[in-house]
């Protein structure tokens, strides 16, 4: 090999290096995982059927961060860790999710309780005690939020907030009603038909969740219609996602008294983007949803590796 050659070479891999650095740069520890908890709850979603993984950055410990696919719908699963009634504020865009108005996630507002030990998972919006409108994920401006023009900075957010009851009920029967017979999944969407795991059968939950009957005052979302999401597709470039008022489910709960402690115990907030925001902020791996043309045309593809099948 001549002295010319291996400069070249040489020099051909500090390029490489040189151009790879901002990649590398972009990287940020982040842990995957498919329950975020905090104090007495702990917190999972399921988008299209399938339990999501949540990501949680080194560099933003406070909040978990979960893939939006337009058009699919989602649920939360929300689980008491303790052995005391828990209650917990559902807010969705910076809507409150039982009567649809903007939350501050305080212990005044509607809110769901759960008995020891137990889980529940939400749906949707609550429309009355027996039906919700599915979470469903759509551009921002198609969402529950912008739609009854209560736009917020909260958009894409979801906190859940837990509050201890000031007099816990200790002793006693826990009293459950069986919603098996009442569950039922949503009419067939022709629209979204060739999305296959959208329009997964919803098990049937153990039992129906409760409202503190307090807060509830027999009020739920209001003013949208049943009508379904405009089918899947990719979304734009600069488009961010929000929640809309997806299609009716009958999901049946029942009110009972809980007088929650005027101070959260704990907040568990996740944050849903696009997978392109995900990768540009660092929670996706680069080399996981890079451009294959850019490659292509730079011929960034280092050495030669052992083929993987």
């Amino acid at each position: 090999m001549s002295v010319a050659t291996v400069r070249h070479t040489a020099a051909a891999l500090l390029a490489v290096t040189l151009v790879a650095a901002p990649a590398q740069a972009r990287h940020t520890d982040v842990d995957r995982t498919y329950e975020a908890g905090r104090g007495p709850i702990e917190v999972g979603v399921k988008v299209a059927g399938n339990t999501a993984p949540l990501f949680l950055a080194s560099n933003r410990p406070d909040r978990w961060y979960l893939e939006a696919r337009q058009g699919a719908k989602y649920e939360i699963t929300v689980k008491n860790r303790t052995g005391r009634r828990v209650g917990f504020v559902l807010a969705v865009d910076g809507l409150n999710a039982i009567d649809g108005r903007l939350s501050a996630s305080a212990s005044h507002e509607p809110m769901y309780v759960l008995d020891p030990y137990a889980s529940s998972t939400i749906k949707g919006w609550r429309k009355d005690l027996k039906n919700v409108s599915r979470f469903v994920f759509v551009d921002e401006r198609r969402s529950y939020a912008e739609r009854t023009g209560q736009g917020n900075g909260d958009l894409g957010w979801i906190r859940v907030t837990a509050f201890h009851e000031e007099r816990p009920l200790y002793g006693g029967t826990i009293r459950w009603r069986e919603s098996g017979r009442d569950d039922q999944p949503e009419a067939r969407d022709e629209s979204q038909a060739g999305d296959a795991k959208e329009l997964e059968k919803d098990a049937p939950a153990p039992a129906a969740p409760e409202v503190g009957r307090r807060a509830t005052n027999g009020m739920g979302a209001q003013g949208m219609s049943d009508a379904a999401p405009a089918p899947a597709r990719e979304p734009l470039a600069e488009s961010n996602p929000g929640t809309g008022w997806g299609p009716n489910q009958r999901d049946r709960v029942r009110t009972v008294e809980f007088q929650p402690r005027p101070v959260a115990a704990a907040q568990v907030i996740l944050r849903y983007e696009y997978r392109p925001t995900l990768t540009a902020l660092g929670i996706l791996p680069w080399r996981e949803s890079r451009d294959r043309t850019w490659e292509r045309e730079r011929g960034l593809y280092g050495f030669a590796q052992p083929p993987g099948r």
